[in-house]
């Protein structure tokens, strides 16, 4: 008669059996955690899945610079300096040409003053303003024919000189031969001092005709 014999299970199998039970555990849903039950600053950075959180989880005013926002905050700084930069240097520019349009006005105006003597440029001056009136008579005859001419200024002249004397006809060469100038002095103006004219007066005793001239120098009166 054989005889049957019972053995334990193998140490797999009970393996097996935990297995089967842990999986059975599994199925079954998983508890969810509130809000309430997790302790503040419990929770590490690691534990969150990347690229998650949105603005509506984040308070973004609360947040500092990024380093992008700030390289171009400097730029921004940056460009704002050489904005002022380059508007100093304009305004420096424009003072500078202002000093200088200044400075040649003044150049010129000392200039324009060192070609002046009291006040008057010289246009003004005798030597620019001086003219000289010519006057001669009609042809006198020899053998003691006599007369007198003035030269004259115009009314806002005065006379400085004056002088005369006798010429040949049709030739500007004075005549040598028995001619007299009786007389060559100024025409005083209402017999004051103010000259007006130049007076001459001559007498011919050559054999010929003659012509007496006369001539005088003005100027302005008032000058400048």
């Amino acid at each position: 008669m054989r005889s049957t014999v019972f053995t334990r299970p193998a140490a797999a199998l009970a393996i097996a059996s935990v297995a089967l039970a842990g999986v059975a555990g599994a199925s079954q849903a998983a508890p969810t955690v509130s809000g309430a039950s997790v302790k503040k600053s419990s929770l590490p950075g690691n534990r969150i899945k990347p690229n998650s959180l949105t603005g509506v989880q984040i308070n973004e005013s609360r947040l500092g610079v990024v380093p992008v926002a700030k390289l171009a905050s400097f730029a921004e700084l940056a460009k704002s300096a050489d904005s002022a930069k380059t508007a100093q240097f304009a305004e420096n520019a424009r003072s500078a040409e202002t000093a200088r349009s200044a400075e040649n006005a003044r150049t010129a105006d000392v200039a324009k003053d060192a070609q002046k003597l009291n006040g008057r440029d010289h246009t003004a001056f005798l030597s620019n303003a001086t003219r000289t009136v010519f006057v001669a008579s009609p042809q006198i005859p020899g053998a003691g024919g006599s007369t007198t001419i003035v030269a004259s200024c115009n009314a806002d002249e005065k006379a400085i000189g004056g002088g005369g004397g006798w010429f040949q006809i049709a030739s500007p060469q004075p005549t040598e031969l028995d001619v007299q100038v009786i007389a060559s002095v100024p025409v005083p103006f209402d017999g004051g001092n103010e000259l007006t004219g130049w007076s001459v007066s001559g007498r011919n005793n050559s054999a010929s005709n003659r012509i007496l001239r006369a001539y005088v120098t003005c100027v302005p009166k008032v000058v400048g």
